[in-house]
Parts: C-alpha cells; structure tokens; sequence
C-alpha cells in the first residue's frame, strides 16, 4: 500500500453496530497507525467482511475464514482487552 488513506478506513470502520463499532475504532484511531503496513493491508481486508461475520468472529463465536484474518482478529481483541470499559465511542 503506498499511502495509507487513514479517513477511508475510519470511515469504513464505522459499521453501524455499537458491539462493532466499541471495538473497531478505537483499534483504528489508536493501535492500527502504530502497526506496519502490512498490518494495515491486513486490516483493509478484513474490512471485506460482513457485519454479521466481524460481529461472531470478534465475539468469537465463530473462526475466520482464513489465517490472515485469524491474526488480525486476534491483535483487534488483544487491543481491545487493554481498553475495555474506557472505549469513549
């Protein structure tokens, strides 16, 4: 990814479902602009995901379909454990 179009992810991030929204923008406001852009590439894709998909697998009640979403969703919860209860959304 050349430039990274922070707004755009922001944006996309916002998925309209509070649970969702708890924890995917603070991880995009505070720990995605830390990570490599690799992790950011990761990111962007499991965006590709429906609400309902990202809601069971970060509530983990259902598995990723694939090993690069897996890790992903794991950094999203890892982050999200450091936070909980001071999310401010």
């Amino acid at each position: 990814m050349s430039e990274i179009n922070w707004g755009k992810i922001k944006w996309q991030s916002r998925r309209g479902m509070r649970e969702l929204d708890l924890m995917l923008l603070p991880f995009v406001d505070i720990d995605l602009p830390k990570m490599n852009p690799s992790v950011v590439d990761d990111y962007i894709d499991l965006l590709d995901a429906s609400d309902l998909e990202l809601f069971r697998w970060l509530h983990q009640t259902a598995t990723p379909n694939t090993e690069r979403r897996q890790k992903m969703v794991d950094t999203i919860i890892a982050c999200h454990a450091t936070r909980a209860g001071r999310e401010g959304v």
